[in-house]
């Protein structure tokens, strides 16, 4: 609607979200790693001792093995509603505003037939009454869809309004500055998935290889001793996969992934044809992804307890034994790591589709363009960018904030350079105006284009063995402080493009130094 110096725009955009998936089949995760053959120390990473293939032929696996029955079988729905009001005024003959907010919601899934549960840090657990040694324990499974929960997966994320504001200013006849600030929802984790942690209905049948991560304790020609127990389903409640580990989203831990993003342009007319662009360009991501299926584990060891050292792997009493008799709990001893774990009736808790990282994105952008003359047009951009993120990647799931570094997708240069060009021949053109019908259609007409582009690599990622004894998602390797940069010639550096020496592995039960990524060191 138009009226007066106002051009008012407004839509809604509804949807329904099902996704259906069916796997019905069974499979398994062996692993088999140098570390259960390797000497003399087990708790230090080597290079040069162990070898998998012998701890494959011992039949001495890795821990976390499982084989899944039923694996995944689901059939999710959700809403989406998204509404938004525009005004584009133009305030007078050298100032126009584009003035608007959005709104989006969307409802959290369900599943046809309730096959989801969502992990609950602050339920008491029923084995609370039955092991002395954990009087307070706390953590389980909650089934949607019974004992009165609701269907809903999560709590619904009500307060994803979004405004933007923008303006065009003409400073003369050839100037214009433009400037916009907005507020974006991008999709919900909350929407219809496939991936929604079924467990209960699915079953991982964990293979106890090991309980403290150095002696074996079940070999592959037997990892099932008991056999196996039809999927409970929903029946289990909070005892639902103890002695084994969970993938399930937190009931508030994935609000609408979202950005804030803004930009101050100015544009010049110049002589020849020329347009020149000069332009800030930021955002920043807020409730971003911290993890998938894994990365981000409820279960670490607090880091105080590395101060233990090499007792994180001594076996200590059970107190679930005759209890629990699952998973790794069915050992009448556990390692002292697990008993000290912030669920010890669980292994790794993994909060599916978590959100929460942070990203910084920083830009000066500059273009030049020629529109097209004398059968010649030309278009060039540079941009001189940072790009930062915080919590997508991590060491130590109780400092997120220590994961901050240059994103993995950083590129702090990049030119862009483009040309068209018509040949001067044929009908209409310089040379050949007066060719005939046969020779224009071969030789007439033609263009010639190309694009240069030339820019930084992204940044590396120095990684390290996983020997901090905390079950934490990753290691990273230590660094001396030295530039490992090499300045000999490209074709000296094919064995070691730069100075690994700088990097080492740390030692055992401690973390490494190094950033999520290494901005010195590039792909370029």
């Amino acid at each position: 609607k138009t009226s007066s110096k106002h051009t008012l725009k407004t839509g809604i955009d509804a949807r329904m979200i099902r996704v259906n998936v069916w796997e019905a089949r069974a499979a398994g995760t062996f692993n088999f790693s140098a570390g259960m053959t390797q000497g003399p120390n087990p708790s230090t990473a080597s290079s040069t001792a162990g070898n998998a293939l012998a701890s494959l032929l011992l039949g001495t696996g890795t821990a976390n093995n499982a084989l899944i029955q039923n694996w995944k079988n689901v059939a999710s729905q959700n809403w989406y509603f998204g509404g938004y009001v525009q005004d584009d005024w133009r305030v007078n003959g050298r100032l126009t505003l584009n003035l608007g907010v959005r709104y989006d919601f969307e409802t959290p899934r369900t599943e046809r037939f309730d096959r989801m549960n969502y992990f609950d840090p602050d339920a008491r657990s029923p084995l609370a009454d039955r092991v002395s040694q954990y009087p307070d324990l706390r953590g389980g499974l909650v089934f949607v869809g019974v004992d009165g929960n609701g269907r809903h997966q999560f709590e619904t994320d009500t307060n994803n309004i979004a405004p933007r504001v923008g303006g065009a200013f003409e400073i003369n006849g050839k100037t214009v500055m433009r400037a916009g600030y907005a507020h974006l929802y991008g999709p919900s984790y909350q929407q219809a998935n496939g991936t929604v942690g079924p467990f209960g209905f699915r079953t991982e049948n964990l293979w106890v290889a090991t309980i403290d991560g150095i002696t074996p304790f079940r070999l592959l020609r037997d990892p099932y001793p008991a056999g196996f127990v039809p999927s409970p389903g929903a029946t289990e409640g909070l005892l639902t996969a103890v002695g084994g580990a969970i993938q399930a989203p937190l009931r508030d831990g994935s609000p609408t992934p979202w950005t804030r993003q803004w930009n101050v342009t100015l544009q010049r007319e110049l002589p020849w044809r020329v347009a020149a662009e000069v332009a800030y360009v930021g955002s920043a991501g807020h409730d971003l992804q911290t993890n998938s299926e894994s990365g981000l584990n409820l279960n670490q060891l607090d880091p105080k307890h590395l101060a233990l050292g090499p007792a994180l792997n001594q076996t200590v009493p059970n107190p679930f034994f005759g209890i629990v008799n699952s998973g790794i709990l069915v050992s009448p001893n556990i390692s002292r790591a697990q008993s000290l774990r912030p669920y010890p009736q669980f292994l790794d808790i993994i909060p599916l589709q978590n959100t929460g990282a942070t990203s910084i994105y920083h830009a000066l952008q500059v273009s030049v363009n020629r529109r097209m003359s004398g059968g010649l047009l030309l278009a060039g951009s540079y941009v001189r960018s940072k790009a930062e993120e915080e919590g997508e990647t991590h060491q130590n799931s109780y400092d997120i904030r220590a994961s901050r570094s240059v994103a993995s997708y950083d590129i702090p240069h990049r030119f862009v350079m483009s040309a068209l060009y018509e040949i001067p021949f044929g009908r209409g053109r310089r040379f050949g105006t007066n060719a005939s019908n046969w020779l224009n259609a071969v030789a007439g007409g033609w263009q010639v284009n190309g694009i240069v582009t030339i820019q930084s690599g992204t940044p590396l990622t120095i990684s390290a063995s996983n020997t901090a004894g905390l079950f934490n998602p990753v290691t990273r390797a230590n660094w001396n402080g030295e530039d490992p940069r090499l300045d000999t010639p490209r074709e000296d550096r094919l064995q070691r493009w730069f100075n690994t020496s700088v990097f080492s592995q740390p030692a055992a039960f401690s973390f490494g130094n190094a950033g999520a990524t290494f901005p010195l060191l590039r792909t370029d």
